[in-house]
């Protein structure tokens, strides 16, 4: 069986590492060995970082790309991600399902774990979804947070996964910076297998999975930026699965998993995170899903779509005062 970690940590050696300044990052070897990147906290990443940063959090089974995204009036760029084993490379890696150590602060987002150290662990109920469980003498977590991990973190990785903190590689960014951005908006495949799941479908029938998303204006406001990536998936993303099924289980689910099927619908996520306090392990769970869903059956041919985009919730979110 393929190793994410494995591919993950040749991606970290090999096109992170070594191009570091180009990429707008900086890389911290922290007191107790561990490697931490900042691709986007204090750091400016850029569009480079946050495609890195996709590829080394699917443990490099798709391809990532940049592209357009038009809808009415709104132009704005996308992040397209291409992926030939999408339950392991997104509910066994790239879902932000870790939860991290938080603060008690008022108005403070705490942050959120992903990446391929998550099929290591398995520590979370996203992961034990799936039956994949890696095993690799290195890992790579990924953080969104506004802070740069500390020895504290690392440790907490290599505990969780039992390997010396010597052999952890962390890759840290802020949602509001544009690395952050983008691997936030890269989660389309990620959201909508975890939604297939929950409705009932098969997703061992799952062949393949795409998804394209508008890559949400960065803002330095962590909130504004939560709020705008957030709206991209629930409000802009489509979704493409190649599936070997039978047609009545697609039927089954295909109104029930895009978000205009949620009671939540038409709704600004701002306002449903405020109500979580700001918590995703407190917010709504009816909100972790995507805007439009295309399902091809490849033992018939037939194609099923499901949900809609909305230019308007798009527009509000990114261009509100």
């Amino acid at each position: 069986m393929f190793s994410i970690n494995q591919q993950a940590v040749k991606i970290v050696k090999e096109k992170i590492l070594p191009f570091a300044e180009q990429l707008n990052c900086k890389v911290y070897q922290l007191k107790n060995g561990a490697t931490v990147v900042d691709m986007g906290v204090k750091a400016p990443g850029g569009w480079l970082a946050g495609k890195l940063i996709v590829e080394a959090t699917i443990g490099g089974m798709g391809h990532v790309d940049f592209g357009q995204f038009q809808l009415g009036d709104l132009s704005l760029s996308s992040i397209d991600v291409y992926i030939d084993h999408p339950v392991e490379a997104t509910l066994s890696s790239q879902f932000s399902g870790w939860k991290m150590p938080g603060k008690d602060i008022p108005g403070y987002i705490n942050p959120i774990g992903s990446g391929p150290a998550r099929a290591i662990a398995r520590n979370d109920i996203f992961a034990q979804s799936w039956h994949y469980q890696d095993i690799h003498h290195e890992t790579v977590f990924a953080a969104q947070t506004q802070e740069i991990p500390d020895e504290s973190i690392a440790e907490l990785v290599a505990e969780a996964c039992k390997l010396p903190v010597e052999n952890v590689y962390i890759l840290a960014a802020k949602t509001a910076s544009l690395a952050g951005s983008i691997q936030v908006c890269s989660r389309t495949v990620e959201a909508s297998v975890w939604r297939l799941c929950r409705k009932g479908f098969d997703i061992g029938k799952i062949i393949s999975g795409m998804g394209t998303c508008p890559i949400a204006p960065p803002i330095k406001d962590e909130l504004k930026a939560m709020d705008r990536v957030n709206t991209a998936l629930l409000y802009g993303v489509t979704v493409r699965y190649v599936v070997d099924s039978t047609d009545e289980e697609i039927e089954a689910v295909i109104n029930q998993v895009p978000f205009s099927a949620s009671r939540r619908y038409g709704e600004r996520f701002i306002d449903i995170f405020e109500e979580g306090k700001r918590d995703f392990y407190i917010v709504d769970k009816d909100i972790h899903t995507v805007a439009r869903y295309e399902i091809t059956n490849y033992a018939t041919g037939k194609t099923f779509v499901g949900g809609t985009l909305r230019e308007d919730m798009l527009k509000d979110s990114f261009y509100r005062e």
